[in-house]
């Protein structure tokens, strides 16, 4: 088998471990903000507990990047199936038991520190498997299969809970969420960790790493439009967009606001997964990445716009489709860009520090969103969603000259 051959392979194995990853996540979101209000849980307790996954992530990323550039991604991405799987057990437990607010608590704590070992994990190794021509192809079909599935979580969570039960829900999660963990030990990439760059006398420590990092004003802009890309979709949208059909009374034939929340999610990362792969090749084709960044942002912001005024189901999917198109040319560029900003054996530090910006956002997300939502409705808080994703206009152009900046020098 050739090298690129087997690359190509790895890939289609990281892959599926990435979707297997975010299938639990995605069928806590469809369930927990109706199940947690029953439950007598306030909806701003409800939006720490669908974003605390994410605060966990915060003190989790770094860890993990810095594990994944010593020791490579294979045993993080086994340990993270495990981690989550155990984690979906707990969101079964809290529907049975007085303590649920508990329960709930500590599964995505669990769940932050599993889905960090996953998707830290498996971007680093996406960039450490593909060349630089082949970079975009590489990051399109690995963002695409963690973005497939959290919606693939969504439409299995909302439709098992409509047909039989919540909890029916959260233990098929569990049972695929540890399937896929057996899965990996056969199918998981061996080639995950980089070449050290120079001797062992040339490497800088670990904080002067960091540090190196932290200093470069191409890595904030990209950190800086992850965090807003996390706030608004994975954060409001993931979060609130079941309350927004039950508010508007908008379904999808006979299912109810759980089912069709994860149907049209699925709709929408769906269109994003399809960009995304079109994104991918014209990178590698064109070598340009940050061209997309500018219409993509445009798209997000119309379908935050067009979500916030829809009083119908078609207005919804119109802009919900909209979003997905956005996310997909934002995602690609953005991991591509990082690969060519850092050296090989930094990548797992620099996508942890870029994971952290997007999980500061996407706490906040369904903190926000969801106690907007139930102060002031859908409409005003999705315009000021779509007013926050104006923000990544001007970061688009910045990342913009800076890459034709690059160009002309070397021409």
């Amino acid at each position: 088998m050739s090298r690129d051959q087997s690359a190509q392979r790895s890939l289609w194995g990281l892959s599926a471990l990435a979707f297997m990853g975010g299938l639990g996540g995605g069928v806590v979101f469809p369930i927990l903000p109706i199940v947690g209000l029953a439950l007598g849980i306030t909806p701003a307790m409800i939006g720490l507990i669908l974003a605390l996954n994410r605060i966990t992530r915060l003190a989790v990323n770094p860890i993990t990047g810095h594990l994944v550039d010593r020791f490579g991604a294979r045993w993080p991405l086994l340990t993270g199936l495990c981690v989550e799987g155990l984690a979906t057990l707990c969101f079964a437990a809290g529907l049975r038991s007085h303590h649920a607010t508990a329960w709930f608590l500590l599964g995505r704590v669990l769940w932050g520190v599993g889905s960090s070992l996953l998707m830290v994990g498996s971007l680093t190794a996406a960039l450490i498997l593909s060349e630089a021509a082949m970079r975009g192809k590489a990051a399109a079909v690995v963002r695409m299969w963690l973005s497939f599935g959290v919606p693939a979580g969504m439409v299995l969570g909302g439709l098992v809970a409509d047909l039989i039960s919540a909890r029916a829900a959260f233990l098929s999660a569990a049972g695929i969420t540890f399937g896929g963990m057996i899965a990996a030990y056969f199918i998981a990439p061996t080639r995950t960790a980089a070449p050290s760059a120079g001797g062992a006398r040339h490497k800088p420590a670990a904080r002067g790493v960091m540090r190196e990092l932290l200093r470069s004003g191409s890595l904030w802009i990209l950190c800086s439009f992850n965090f807003i890309v996390f706030f608004s979709v994975q954060g409001v949208i993931l979060a609130a967009l079941v309350l927004i059909l039950r508010d508007r009374h908008l379904t999808l034939a006979s299912l109810g606001p759980e089912g069709s929340s994860g149907v049209l999610m699925a709709a929408m990362i769906g269109s994003s997964a399809l960009v995304s792969l079109a994104a991918g090749r014209w990178i590698d084709r064109r070598g340009r990445k940050a061209d997309l960044l500018l219409p993509a942002s445009l798209f997000c912001v119309a379908g935050f716009a067009l979500l916030a005024a829809s009083s119908g189901m078609a207005a919804a999917i119109l802009g919900l489709s909209a979003i997905g198109i956005g996310l997909g040319g934002i995602n690609v560029p953005l991991v591509v860009i990082l690969g060519d900003l850092v050296s090989a054996d930094r990548y797992g530090r620099a996508i942890g520090l870029y994971q952290v910006m997007g999980d500061i956002g996407g706490s906040l997300g369904p903190i926000i969103g969801l106690e907007a939502i139930s102060r002031f409705g859908p409409a005003p808080a999705l315009t000021a969603v779509a007013a926050a994703m104006l923000v990544t206009v001007p970061l688009s152009v910045a990342l913009r000259r800076r890459e034709r900046a690059a160009y002309s020098s070397v021409a």
